[in-house]
């Protein structure tokens, strides 16, 4: 009688600091840290299980490799978003802009630490202002999550909305009704 063994490999969760990693193998990758990483050098420290990455449209094919390479698993895709999960550890999302975008937002940046590693993330405008057009899409498992990171980073950072600047971020990248609600929050 033949047995078969199976071998279980075990592979360790890829953390934090490894996707930040990713970015920095040959040739290196620009990105921009985004969601509740990034919300948290801003001030506001929320509970997050995923790593989130804003990463120009150029460079969409390196980057589905690398993170691949890594042992991710794809369970999304759309034009702008690739999401990944990996069974023990946290998922991991790429939000794909134009390269103009990527480009404009990039000098804004600010490096930011993390528990002594570090990364850019968008400045403070910047970050409101894509926390707004996810508000402006009105999405039911976003909205509220994204309402808090812009009430609190706006607090935190002593942001006066009713200068004409913000009034006009708000516009741009949300809606009146979005720029009244925070008027009346903040």
């Amino acid at each position: 009688m033949l047995r078969v063994c199976r071998r279980i490999i075990e592979v360790e969760p890829v953390e934090f600091q490894d996707f930040i990693q990713l970015g920095e193998q040959e040739p290196r990758l620009r990105f921009l840290l985004i969601g509740g990483w990034a919300v948290a050098a801003h001030g506001h420290t929320r509970p997050t299980h995923d790593v989130d990455f804003m990463v120009s449209r150029a460079d969409r094919e390196t980057w589905t490799q690398r993170v691949e390479d890594a042992g991710l698993t794809r369970f999304a895709a759309q034009d702008q978003f690739a999401q990944y999960t990996q069974p023990d550890g946290d998922g991991f999302d790429l939000m794909f802009v134009s390269p103009e975008t990527f480009e404009k937002m990039w000098p804004a940046s600010v490096d930011a630490d993390f528990n002594g590693v570090s990364a850019r993330v968008p400045c403070l405008d910047h970050l409101i202002a894509l926390k707004l057009h996810a508000l402006k899409q009105a999405l039911p498992h976003r909205t509220s999550k994204d309402m808090e990171d812009v009430e609190l980073m706006i607090q935190r950072n002593e942001v006066n909305l009713r200068s004409e600047r913000y009034e006009e971020l708000f516009l741009k990248h949300g809606t009146r009704e979005i720029y009244d609600t925070f008027l009346r929050l903040c």
